[in-house]
């Protein structure tokens, strides 16, 4: 009777092994599997060494630091350095285009310490009128950037 147990087993776990299914082939080829596991496809190419896990920053993962200097001809304004400044931006100084130079930090702005002159406030009497006759056309202005006295362009521009 134990002989008979003893074959009944292993004509159990024969017959087990023979329905058991023989192993596929991938239904992803290896290419389309490394680009989803993010390794190099091909049998050269190397594999990756650790897990990185997205939940947890990479070793060496540092909020970046956000520096601002603004050139003040002379001197320099500046903001940021530190890891609690976010965001940062600077604005050179550039009279020609009304510029006076500024630095800012997470919204916080700093200017430069001296602003830039008026718009034609510099050279003679003449080319003073002339630079504002550029730049609004006013009429007693260009009559004087023309050449014309002070009492002559007042009376012709009324």
């Amino acid at each position: 009777m134990k002989k008979a147990w003893v074959f009944a087993a292993v004509l159990l776990f024969v017959s087990v092994a023979g329905f058991a299914q023989t192993p596929s082939k991938a239904p992803l080829s290896s290419e389309v599997l490394a680009a989803i596991l993010g390794q190099p496809a091909g049998s050269c190419g190397t594999q990756q060494n650790e897990l990185v896990f997205a939940a947890k920053r990479p070793k060496g993962w540092e909020k970046s630091l956000c520096n601002a200097t603004a050139n003040c001809s002379p001197g320099t304004v500046s903001c940021g350095g530190n890891n609690s400044v976010t965001s940062c931006s600077a604005a050179d100084r550039n009279c020609a285009v009304g510029e006076r130079g500024h630095v800012t930090c997470d919204g916080v702005t700093t200017w430069c310490p001296t602003t830039c002159p008026a718009p034609c406030s510099t050279g003679t009497v003449i080319q003073r009128a002339c630079c504002q006759c550029d730049l609004t056309g006013d009429c007693f202005n260009c009559c004087r950037c023309d050449g014309g006295s002070g009492p002559h362009c007042a009376l012709q521009c009324g």
